[in-house]
């Protein structure tokens, strides 16, 4: 087991490379964002909230949820793993 995936499995889930690439496709393919090898952490803490949420023990049974197009959870998938930033809105004005 990789240095990572003790890690994931330390923290509750295995979290393989292959889920990993599986989930960086799938944020791709449903938000235009490419996410970076440093965001592995990131994509680990957000998404096993809703695997906890979810009752699922896996994060290829996430991954399989998400591919069949599940539209409740896809919208949550897509608020998980963006930032949104309002501040951009709030600029001054004359």
């Amino acid at each position: 087991m990789s240095g990572s995936a003790a890690r994931s499995a330390r923290q509750g889930f295995e979290f393989t490379d292959q889920d990993f690439s599986r989930l960086r496709e799938l944020v791709y393919q449903h938000t235009g964002i490419r996410m970076a090898d440093n965001r592995r952490d990131l994509i680990y803490g957000r998404l096993s909230r809703r695997l906890r949420a979810l009752g699922l023990h896996s994060f290829g049974a996430y991954c399989r949820l998400i591919e069949d197009g599940h539209g409740d959870e896809l919208e949550a998938f897509t608020n998980a793993v963006t930032t949104n930033l309002t501040a951009f809105f709030r600029g001054l004005f004359p």
